[in-house]
């Protein structure tokens, strides 16, 4: 079975596309991707997340050459590594703290520790996985900061327990699923904007919660026109208001203001903050 899957600006998974077909196989692969482009259109920017597969390397190449692929981390890299290092909790959260980097050099300074404290264990087999692949600070635009994306529930429900099935039984399943998913969805988008006229959907306004929060004991310094010098603890970053960008790197990943920008920025009503905030966290595209 293929499943592609979105994450909506709510950060919830969304089945967009099944198909069944055979398993590994590139030309299913091929084929899949390319009604999915036939569905979403040419103009359709999107960026994928995919098991390591060369079928799937092969089949996003051929349909959308342009766009970035990535591995989702939480399966292909993150097992790996738990099964080398035998489950060890510090190594596993020293790699995703390796993997969530916003930028080059601080994606360096994590793996150089992260070497350091496996010592013996090897892990000669990641230098051969590109680092486009599965580091953050490699992903080229706002919503491609994703390491990986869980298939909903009733999903995985579905796919275990059809298998008795027949193929058009299977087909209305999933279609039914999907059409529930997407009404509830917009149920709750249009009760969330009539009321509480909330300009970002609640995920949005949670993790800009957060950053105000984090916020809290920062260090401006006005340089010129819209750009600023955010200083907490031992760190010094450079916000550029007027182009969205943090030289930590966090704004420009999530389209939502980091900490450092937000503290650049309280000076303005949470109301203007909100409106620098990606359009596809807000409530009206969702």
């Amino acid at each position: 079975m293929y499943i592609a899957v979105a994450l909506d600006g709510n950060h919830e998974p969304l089945l967009i596309a099944f198909a069944l077909g055979t398993k590994n196989r590139d030309n299913s692969w091929l084929w899949f991707m390319r009604r999915l482009k036939e569905c979403l259109g040419d103009n359709t920017e999107v960026g994928f997340i995919s098991h390591m597969s060369d079928s799937m390397d092969f089949a996003v190449q051929r349909v959308y050459p342009d766009s970035y692929h990535g591995y989702c981390c939480k399966k292909n890299i993150a097992e790996k590594i738990r099964a080398s290092t035998g489950s060890n909790t510090v190594v596993e959260q020293l790699f995703w703290k390796t993997c969530k980097a916003y930028n080059l050099s601080d994606f360096y300074a994590c793996l150089n520790h992260l070497k350091n404290v496996v010592n013996g264990n090897d892990l000669h087999w990641l230098d051969n996985i590109p680092i486009a692949k599965w580091v953050r600070a490699c992903f080229p635009r706002v919503r491609f900061n994703v390491k990986f994306i869980d298939i909903p529930v009733v999903v995985n429900w579905l796919r275990t327990n059809m298998h008795e099935f027949p193929i058009t039984t299977i087909i209305e399943m999933f279609h039914d699923s999907m059409q529930a998913v997407y009404l509830q969805r917009a149920a709750f988008g249009v009760h969330f904007i009539g009321d509480f006229h909330g300009l970002l959907t609640p995920y949005a306004l949670k993790v800009i919660h957060k950053r105000f929060i984090h916020s809290d004991g920062c260090r401006i310094t006005h340089i010129v026109g819209d750009r600023y010098e955010v200083s907490k603890y031992s760190t010094t970053k450079f916000v550029q208001l007027d182009r969205g960008i943090c030289s930590y790197g966090k704004w420009q990943k999530w389209g939502i203001p980091c900490e450092h920008a937000i503290a650049s920025l309280q000076r303005l009503e949470i109301a203007e903050i909100q409106q620098m905030v990606n359009l596809k966290l807000s409530t009206a595209v969702y």
